[in-house]
């Protein structure tokens, strides 16, 4: 058996281990996982045809590709597209979990939410191209800087530096983690902020069993802030990142994960 793990190349550096725990751990079932860089495709591989697919790189047209082909992906097509727009995110959901006002620069009145506003970009992971303005003139400073993406406008939480992260595998909740910050309104471990284990409310799994019964997530993250001290979605990171997991439990998520896909492939 023969499987494509699919990363965009500014992501495969900083993700050396992820991805040698996966490919090591498919050798041991006899499963090759070959590496392929999405920036590096100019046709996607077609002859001969892998048995499963990995999509880490967020670009949902690959997926949609083999899909076609019915080629499994992990995760699917439909996921990555909708959980890469944040926008699109948001009013996928917005009816299902409390989620903050968004729109779009087309629809945003300046003012309209009252300052901070959070101006992050559409298609932003990692905390980055997330800023807070504090005036009008901070706004259209940030949004001159964000011009060349597609961008959005949110009303800002009130608790700030303070988010959870659901894991899930199998659209099954898995663990959480809290992460905090005392120096800056994002929270992001990556970013510095401090990271431990968190026990979700009834009410909190109650919000992530709703979005689970309309995306089927097989490894993904969703976040929650928090406004008024309430739990409110803010987005789903479909290539979720899994150091926080490594840093504060003894889950080995790349081995669960393999074995998850394993036993789909085996049905």
């Amino acid at each position: 058996m023969h499987g494509y793990l699919i990363y965009s190349q500014k992501d495969v550096s900083k993700n050396q281990f992820f991805i040698q725990s996966l490919t090591t751990g498919f050798a041991n079932y006899g499963i090759t996982l070959e590496l392929l860089v999405y920036e590096t495709l100019s046709d996607f591989p077609s002859e001969p045809l892998p048995d499963f697919v990995i999509n880490r790189s967020r670009f949902s047209d690959i997926s949609f590709f083999y899909e076609k082909h019915s080629i499994p992906v992990f995760n699917n097509a439909s996921v990555t597209q909708i959980t890469n727009d944040k926008l699109e995110t948001y009013r996928f959901l917005e009816k299902t979990v409390p989620v903050l006002p968004a729109k779009s620069p087309s629809d945003y009145i300046s003012g309209e939410f009252s300052y901070p506003v959070i101006i992050k970009s559409c298609s932003g992971h990692g905390g980055s191209e997330v800023f807070l303005a504090n005036s009008l003139e901070e706004e259209k400073e940030i949004c001159l800087s964000l011009q060349e993406q597609p961008y959005l406008f949110q009303a800002c939480a009130s608790d700030l530096g303070k988010d959870v992260r659901v894991y899930i595998l199998g659209n099954q909740i898995l663990a959480a983690v809290l992460r905090t910050s005392t120096n800056s309104f994002k929270s992001n471990y990556s970013l510095g902020g401090s990271v431990r284990p968190y026990t979700l409310s009834i009410y909190e799994k109650s919000l992530v069993e709703k979005i689970l019964c309309k995306l089927h997530l097989d490894y993904a993250g969703i976040d929650f802030i928090f406004h008024e001290g309430k739990p409110v979605f803010n987005e789903i990171e479909d290539a979720v990142g899994a150091r926080m997991l490594y840093e504060v439990s003894d889950i080995d998520i790349a081995s669960l994960y393999i074995q998850y896909i394993v036993n789909k492939l085996s049905k």
